[in-house]
């Protein structure tokens, strides 16, 4: 393995000063901005939708948790994430560096998501599309055998995991940076991965599952740092393309070299703390077992 030099963490601090030349959304630019309509417009309508229902619910006096500090500062947040994520300036950085994309990544599955989980969106946004179109609201409740398989926790955290593995192979990473729709969808089911897994933790906190949710982000702390070692590890660039935008094998290597450290500590550290905080509510909730027998 090659050592990290100072030099370059000095480089790799400056890379959100410095322009990035595009491969991934078709030619190149300077521009930090990815003005993407297919991204733009989804975020742009779930935003007007949120904030719509949280104003019917409020008028009405039903909106409860989704109205609470905590919950509007996640939502809150969580769209800064996606915009700093999807729109400026990681994903022009990402067209030329590969610690960029996995920095992306990462913020799409274990900080943007978890934070909307935790802002309960689902909640206003049901209630505007119930207020717009009765009809669409009734027909997305309608696969309720699906939607309590995917509210398995072990169910969850495999699709977790295999979202995170499977999009960094070599072979679907690559593709994923040739086809436009393949990238879009991979940002796509990263978000969703994040945001459905952190949702079936909580709600299953909710029913004393505490401890399994512990359970389950340390598990998935561990195949990510295994992950991101691997990255870190390996002895060869894994991803052609950045070899070209890097210009030398060298700076590849160590642009990978940054990226799995990306995934393997500061992602860590996310899985780390939300698996304390379930062990501290587990713990709460053993404490007030005797009080009320």
């Amino acid at each position: 393995m090659r050592v990290l030099k100072p030099t370059f963490l000095f480089r790799c601090g400056a890379l959100a000063l410095l322009p990035a030349q595009a491969f991934a959304h078709g030619g190149e630019h300077d521009s930090w901005w990815t003005l993407d309509p297919w991204i733009i417009t989804p975020m742009s309508l779930l935003g007007l939708l949120y904030l719509g229902g949280l104003l019917w619910l409020r008028r009405r006096q039903h909106a409860g948790v989704s109205v609470q500090p905590l919950a509007l500062a996640s939502a809150a947040t969580g769209g800064l994430t996606l915009f700093f994520s999807l729109i400026w300036p990681l994903d022009a950085f990402s067209e030329s560096s590969f610690a960029a994309h996995m920095a992306q990544h990462m913020l799409l599955i274990a900080v943007a998501g978890p934070l909307l989980a935790l802002a309960r969106i689902s909640i206003p946004i049901n209630a505007a599309l119930a207020a717009v179109s009765p009809a669409a609201a009734a027909a997305l409740s309608l696969p309720r055998k699906w939607l309590r398989l995917l509210l398995m926790p072990s169910l969850v955290f495999t699709l977790h995991g295999a979202t995170i593995w499977i999009w960094h192979s070599p072979v679907l990473f690559e593709l994923a940076l040739r086809v436009e729709w393949i990238h879009t969808l991979e940002h796509l089911s990263f978000l969703i991965a994040g945001y459905w897994y952190w949702t079936v933790l909580m709600r299953h906190g909710e029913h004393e599952g505490n401890a399994s949710a512990s359970l389950s982000l340390l598990s998935t702390l561990m195949h990510t740092g295994l992950l991101g070692a691997l990255i870190t590890f390996a002895p060869h660039p894994l991803y052609s393309p950045y070899i070209a935008t890097q210009g030398s094998i060298e700076q590849a290597l160590q642009d990978q070299q940054l990226a799995g450290l990306l995934m393997w500590i500061p992602v860590g550290a996310v899985y780390l703390i939300g698996g304390l905080a379930f062990i501290a509510a587990w713990l709460r909730s053993a404490e007030r077992r005797p009080q009320h027998r």
